[in-house]
């Protein structure tokens, strides 16, 4: 079994209570405090950060999240002491579990029975997007009584989910360095290539994101690897991590050195964080000189971002599910004009297809 489905197997054991306190078993509680201060370190990737956001103490959010993890008996924040990379804090996926679990019961409390608050209408697990952010929110206000799960796990991970028919769809951007291309390439794929629709998503601009003035001078992929840059990198599995790779690869080749030569010239190569407003966030922070994220992060932080690649994002499925009405719904709210206007108009460098919503499977 994967590792991410062996993961993910920890939401089974979740039950929701009607006080909307999240509890395992016999094990922990989960509430809206807890709830609350998870969401801001989600957000900020900083546990001192995300106290003050919630008005806590920060000794008093430490205590707490050590006490959660002990009565749930797994990590639920991953901690790091200075250093360059350090100092930061992020959800492990069992936090996200818990996080997620918790926000679909509050959507779900005022119209559905306890026994069914934790049931989602429609499950992405996925890449992370705030594109996509947005569809969960028009979706479920598009349709009566339909709640959204949204875990980020990237890319790779979420195809596995979906093959394993633990979610509903994944938003994926593959790139595979032979043809060029993004996502479709998995049609050719004889294990998977039968199994899968993709559903045609929209284009968004990947780029390196640094402070403002960009101080290091950082032009391209090439200067990452100088002496004096720190880089911040993305989980293993993510598309963006893979695009990174492609192009470390590129530079290998042009120099006739092995990919793993060129890798130990990146400082900051294992610092992994595993979404882009986390990549952000460590550049914001002087945690790091850049890393590659969308352009929305560059918006919303107020920082410098120089464009690498227009990407693909799309959304991959089983075939079999295509008919499905809550895969209908989400398509319907994709395809919308409500949802791409409402993207344009953010200009965040998001664009979409004339067939943005369309199904693709194996020709």
């Amino acid at each position: 079994m994967n590792e991410i489905v062996k993961r993910m197997n920890f939401a089974k054991a979740l039950n929701a209570k009607v006080d909307l306190t999240i509890n395992s078993g016999v094990f922990g509680e989960f509430s809206e405090k807890d709830a609350k201060l998870f969401k801001a370190i989600k957000m900020f990737g900083s546990i001192s950060m995300a106290a003050r956001n919630v008005g806590e103490d920060y000794r008093l959010a430490w205590k707490r999240i050590d006490a959660l993890e002990k009565a749930f008996k797994c990590m639920l924040v991953e901690r790091a002491l200075g250093g360059v990379g350090g100092g930061g804090a992020k959800l492990t996926v069992e936090a996200e579990i818990l996080l997620q679990k918790y926000l679909l019961a509050e959507k779900r409390l005022k119209s559905i029975e306890d026994s069914k608050l934790l049931e989602a209408s429609l499950k992405i697990y996925g890449s992370h997007c705030p594109a996509l952010e947005t569809l969960v929110e028009q979706a479920e206000e598009r349709y009566k009584n339909f709640f959204v799960e949204y875990i980020s796990v990237g890319s790779m991970e979420g195809l596995k989910l979906v093959l394993e028919n633990y979610a509903d769809l994944s938003g994926i951007h593959l790139y595979d360095e032979k043809t060029g291309n993004y996502n479709i390439f998995l049609f050719e794929d004889s294990f998977i290539g039968e199994k899968i629709a993709i559903i045609r998503g929209y284009k968004r601009e990947q780029g390196i994101i640094t402070r403002r003035g960009n101080p290091k001078n950082i032009r391209s992929i090439e200067d990452l690897l100088r002496k004096d840059v720190m880089f911040v990198n993305r989980n293993r599995g993510s598309g963006t991590r893979l695009l990174l790779d492609n192009m470390l690869k590129e530079i290998a080749s042009k120099r006739g050195e092995r990919f793993e030569e060129v890798v130990k010239n990146l400082r900051g190569y294992e610092n992994e964080v595993r979404s882009h407003i986390e990549v952000g966030v460590a550049v914001k922070e002087g945690k790091a000189d850049c890393g590659i994220a969308i352009k929305h992060v560059a918006r919303t932080l107020d920082l410098e971002f120089i464009p690498l690649k227009e990407e693909v994002f799309d959304f991959i499925i089983l075939k079999e599910n295509v008919g499905k009405e809550n895969i209908q719904k989400f398509i319907e709210t994709l395809s919308s004009k409500e949802f791409k206007d409402k993207i344009l108009e953010k200009d965040i460098g998001i664009n979409f297809f004339n067939n943005t919503g369309k199904i693709i499977t194996k020709p």
